[in-house]
């Protein structure tokens, strides 16, 4: 049975997998859902030279077997209400 920061590892490595300049992996949320841990963050990373992209993600994996279930992510809004 996998433990959260187990999860936590697991989605860092798969983002580093998909994203191969990763400059910042932050976890807003972490919860248990039945038998999924349900993990919720933002990514930054670069696509050429100064350019950086920040993206919200959202993982649910497999608590039994480590398997990602679900990956998805959205870009972030540049403007944000403070």
């Amino acid at each position: 049975m996998m433990d959260s920061a187990e999860a936590e590892a697991r989605a860092r490595d798969f983002i580093k997998q998909k994203h191969s300049k990763v400059e910042r992996i932050f976890f807003k949320t972490m919860y248990r859902e039945e038998n999924l841990w349900v993990l919720q963050g933002e990514v930054r990373f670069k696509r050429a030279f100064f350019f950086t992209v920040n993206r919200s993600f959202e993982f649910r994996i497999n608590i039994d077997t480590g398997e990602v279930v679900f990956y998805g992510e959205n870009p972030l809004s540049k403007l944000r209400a403070k």
